[in-house]
């Protein structure tokens, strides 16, 4: 894992009865990505981290 402290929390929330995945991806600076399927799921991963990667690194502490 890097050390430049530009991370991010991600949180899943998924329908344990659905067939195939499905839920919801939050995260604390966007808007929540529904999905359905493991494709689906990887998707708004990657559209999560792109949304993240586009926010200012923040600055260095110490």
């Amino acid at each position: 894992m890097s050390d430049s402290g530009h991370r991010t929390r991600l949180t899943v929330d998924v329908d344990l009865a659905a067939t195939p995945i499905e839920g919801v991806l939050r995260h604390e600076h966007g808007a929540d990505k529904p999905f359905a399927g493991w494709v689906a799921l990887i998707r708004a991963l990657e559209l999560a981290l792109d949304d993240e990667r586009l926010r200012p690194a923040p600055p260095p502490s110490g």
